[in-house]
């Protein structure tokens, strides 16, 4: 790419037209040569970036990437339309965790109450927007963070409101007055039930997404609702360890290991881990460990947790 088309690329996610490529000197042939041999790609039709070896990158980073950069090309299209970008498609400009959110559409909002016209992978919403609900990144008209939390609730499953929600509040980046302001605004949108229970679920003390995909968990099992993030110590009042979540009645813990692997861990780390628990246990605490894969069997997980109960009472 020439030096100055790198330039109007940077300023819109990498993405550019293919009338900002002909302006910067490329010719029609080399616009179909750099397409055909995949120096180049399409993002949407006459909209194209440079792709970059993203190496050993999770895949769900690599669909980020694709969904920011299908953003930049739906604005770019959209440049003389008074919109800004909207729900999950805002969300993850915000940096804020989508879980299993669809990103294959991205979301707008006509902030003047008119509808857009359909097009495929574009999802244009309708509504009157204030301008303090409208953040500027990058050069883009974005929903604030809170707007973006609640309408993604609307159209999101629970679950994956609930990931947003925490997060978005554990960073600071919205309120609950915040939120309680806005839904009183969408109480007649589709989904605005759905939303306002996942605003009341959420916790701005979860700190990951597998941690709030276990509090739904908890919930959707029926088991009674944890304290979060407590701190406990030991019988002489020493601090022994900060747990993820805490059954006071039953005197159980359950943590969430969503990154360690203990073999891959250092030695230190593990034998530090070990004696954290051992001293848990020296409370006559229950400690139960909860990873990544066990989300994906509910009903098992849940069970572990009530034997846990069991074993603690016969203890």
């Amino acid at each position: 790419m020439n030096p100055k088309l790198a330039v109007i690329a940077s300023r819109s996610g990498g993405v550019f037209s293919r009338r900002e490529a002909v302006e910067s000197g490329y010719t029609a042939s080399q616009i179909r040569d750099r397409l055909g041999d995949g120096r180049w790609r399409t993002v949407r039709r006459g909209h194209y970036y440079e792709p970059v070896d993203l190496g050993d990158v999770p895949q769900w980073e690599k669909e980020l990437a694709e969904h920011r950069r299908s953003i930049h090309a739906v604005m770019k299209l959209l440049h003389a339309k008074p919109v800004a970008v909207s729900h999950q498609s805002a969300l993850v400009l915000h940096k804020v965790p989508v879980w299993q959110a669809d990103l294959s559409t991205v979301h707008v909002t006509r902030v003047d109450g008119k509808n857009g016209r359909a097009v495929p992978g574009l999802d244009q919403h309708a509504s009157v927007v204030p301008a303090d609900d409208i953040v500027n990144i990058g050069g883009l008209a974005v929903a604030s963070p809170a707007r973006a939390v609640v309408e993604a609730a609307c159209v999101l499953e629970f679950e994956s409101a609930v990931v947003s929600a925490d997060a978005a509040l554990a960073a600071g980046l919205i309120t609950r007055a915040q939120a309680a302001r806005l839904l009183e605004t969408i109480r007649f949108w589709p989904g605005s039930a759905s939303a306002r229970a996942a605003l009341h679920f959420a916790d701005p003390r979860s700190e990951s997404v597998g941690e709030s995909r276990l509090r739904v968990l908890f919930d959707r099992q029926g088991l009674p609702a944890p304290e979060t993030q407590v701190s406990l110590t030991d019988r002489r009042g020493k601090f022994v360890a900060r747990v993820d979540f805490y059954f006071r009645e039953y005197g159980v813990v359950v943590e969430f290991d969503g990154l360690v692997k203990y073999r891959d861990a250092a030695a230190d780390v593990v034998v530090a881990e070990k004696r954290r628990e051992d001293r848990l246990r020296e409370r006559g605490l229950i400690v139960v460990r909860v990873i990544w894969d066990d989300l994906d069997t509910p009903e098992f997980t849940a069970q572990r947790v009530r034997d846990a109960f069991d074993l603690a009472a016969a203890g």
